[in-house]
Order: C-alpha cells, then structure tokens, then sequence
C-alpha cells in the first residue's frame, strides 16, 4: 500500500482535481487521502455547496478517504493553512506521499524558494518594503527578488506555488515525499476550454445559473451540484449571509477586533470604520482592502469575528483525525490507522466525547461555523446538523 495524500477545498470538485487523482496514482500511489476544508475556505469565503457534498464528489471520483481540516485552520493564511493540513497527514501514520498542483511544477525550484521564505535575511528587506505599504505578499516578493532574483521571485507570485511552498516547509521534518503536479488552469483564472475550467469560473456559472461548465466537472459531481441545488443548498455565498453578518459586526468595538488573527497595526480601526460606514459585507471589505491589506486577508478577519474564532487557537497541530467520507479502499486505510495515528479518528459525534477538551473546544467553533453557514440556504437548518452529519460511504 503506497498512500498519497491532496490537501483540498473542492470548491466545487472538477476535471482538474480529477486529473490530479489520477495523476498521483499513475505515480504509483494505491490510496488517496483528501484533507479538505468545510464550510469555509482558505481565501475567506463560504463553501459554494455543504462539506458533505464535496466528500461524496471526491469519493465518487477516486479519493480513498477525506479527512476535515477544521475551520480554524481551513481559513487562515498559506502557513497555517499548509501546517494544519500537513498535520493530518503526518498524524495518519499511513501518508508516503503528498500530491499538490503547481503552476511551475519544478520541485527544484520550489524547494529553493521554500528555503528563500525562510533566511531571516529577507526580513529585514520585508520590514522596509512594507513601510511603502504594499501587502505583507508583495514585499515578500520584493525582498526576495532582491537576494535571489527573478526566477525564484515569480514563484512567490503564483498561489498554488505560494501553497506547495508552505507544504515543502511543513513537511521539512517528515518523511512524506511531495509529488508535484502541473496545473491545467491557473488558480482562479478564465480558461477557454470547455473541460477544464478553474472552480472560480464554474462558481461563477452556478450563481448565475449558466452550465456550460457541465462538461468541466465529473458527471457525479454535477448531479450533486444538482440535487443540492434543489433543496436550496447550492449555490451558497458570502452574500447571503450579508444581514448575519451585519448584525454581528455592528455589535462590536474597535478593540474588539484584536482578538483576531492577522489584525495588527491599527487594522482593527480600519475595519470597524468600514463597518460605520458601510451597508454590506462587499462595501465593508472594498473600504477596508487597501495595498497593505489584501481582500483575502480583510474577508478572513471579518468571517472570523462572525464565526467567533479568537486567534491562537490554530498554532498547534490538528488535535484529530476526522473521517467525512470513505470508499472500501479508505476501510482498508482506516484499519492501518488504528495503529499508526498519533491523534484521535473521529468517526462519530459520540467519539468528541473521550476527546481532549482541545480537541472538543475545535470541534465546537465547527459545529457554530455550520449553523451559521446554513443560514445561505434558501431554508436554513436547525442547530446541531454538525453532531448528526453521517460520512459518506461508498463500496
């Protein structure tokens, strides 16, 4: 058994993900771990359908097992998002390799800008970049064109390079081998091709009701999308939470939004000035978005604050291992886990129960994350659908 694992949002699940699976098993993996987020995803937005319905599309398209990242770490910056993850897959005990898409897909290279981000020499470079007050981002690529040229520079300006990035920087102490996979579609970006379309573009096809996106995601894939449609739970966006929001935020001081990761240097008047003045969520993030302070960045401090999730809390590991799907292969994987995890599977609400009060305590922001995420359904659900959730099994 050669195990691979793909850190995930599938946000929704497409061609390009399916062609990533069915690379990393030409190379030789016979077991494939999903480490995917929920609700809420890494660039501060809601998940366009619910977490088990991405489970069962990476299943049904050949993923072995899928594993939750919390929402305290699925929405955070590249690095913890990239530890969080990576966690996981160490803690598993059955993880050889990790499979991640690239948009330069030269693990020469970006194993030398790996070791960039980390010399302590660019630091002081970053320090007086971001005094001209550009983003934390640019001045980082700034400060390592700098010391190591252009070449290494470019590789910090593409997100999933910035990703594989902080996943050659988590794995530094493991023996999980990166397995590197050229991207179809930039992240995000417009593609004219009509099977391989970036999840940016088919989201944007879901809200405005449009499928020439059909033939760029698994035929599975679509019938969910499908039937999650029907019951008033997909599309989902940051929008329809707009009021929830609002009426979080307009409840809060300045000093309140120190509490929060990522707020520093008077940010937190910045933010609570757009909220005055704002009468939206997508007015209070354009007022607050500056050169310094990027759109991602301000979306995950706003969510945060109305999902409730102080800043601390993802600076250690994942404290379990959290099963939302599995298909015979991933029985077999789960067996092999019983001895070689290092941290609690998590296969019912039952089993928080002989969990740590760390473990118990995340499991609790996730469970208030999916309340408040359902209220984007056309019909929201009661509380405590995250206690009652089933994983999805498939033979």
């Amino acid at each position: 058994m050669k195990t691979a694992g793909i850190i995930c949002e599938y946000n929704p699940f497409h061609n390009g993900h399916l062609l990533q699976i069915d690379k990393t098993k030409e190379a030789g993996a016979t077991h494939i771990i999903c480490v995917m987020s929920g609700n809420f995803v890494q660039r501060g937005d809601v998940s366009i359908v619910p977490k088990p319905a991405k489970a069962q599309m990476a299943i049904d398209a050949g993923a072995d097992l899928v594993l939750e990242l919390p929402v305290v770490w699925s929405m955070a910056t590249a690095e913890i998002f990239a530890k969080g993850a990576v966690s996981i897959l160490k803690n598993s005990g059955v993880c050889d390799m990790l499979s991640f898409g690239s948009e330069c897909a030269d693990i020469v290279l970006l194993r030398k800008a790996a070791a960039a981000v980390n010399d302590t020499a660019i630091d002081e470079k970053i320090s007086k970049y971001l005094n001209e007050g550009i983003s934390f981002v640019q001045a980082r690529a700034k400060a390592i064109e700098a010391l190591y040229g252009k070449e290494i520079a470019a590789v910090i300006a593409n997100p999933n390079d910035i990703l594989g990035i902080e996943y050659l920087n988590a794995l530094a102490d493991s023996d999980i081998e990166p397995l590197v996979i050229q991207r179809t579609v930039p992240h995000d970006g417009n593609s004219e091709s009509i099977f391989y379309k970036s999840a940016g573009q088919i989201r944007e096809m879901l809200l405005s009701g449009n499928t020439d996106f059909k033939k760029a995601i698994p035929h599975t894939s679509y019938e969910i999308l499908r039937q999650y449609a029907s019951i008033g739970q997909c599309p989902n966006t940051v929008d329809d939470l707009d009021s929830a929001i609002l009426a979080v935020l307009r409840r809060m001081e300045a000093e309140d939004f120190k509490n929060f990761s990522d707020v520093s240097e008077g940010l937190e008047n910045r933010i609570y000035n757009a909220i005055r003045q704002s009468a939206s969520v997508s007015e209070i993030l354009l007022r607050a978005k500056s050169k310094r302070y990027t759109m991602a960045r301000i979306r995950r401090i706003v969510l945060s604050a109305f999902l409730g999730i102080g800043k601390g809390y993802n600076q250690s590991e994942v404290p379990y291992l959290r099963v939302l799907g599995m298909s015979a292969g991933g029985k077999e994987l789960l067996k092999a886990m019983k001895e070689t995890a290092s941290k609690p599977v998590i296969m019912k609400y039952a089993d928080f129960q002989a969990a740590d009060g760390f473990a118990r305590k995340i499991f609790s922001f996730e469970c208030r994350a999916t309340d408040l995420y359902s209220l984007a359904f056309t019909k929201p659900s009661p509380c405590g659908i995250e206690m009652t959730n089933t994983i999805y099994i498939s033979e």
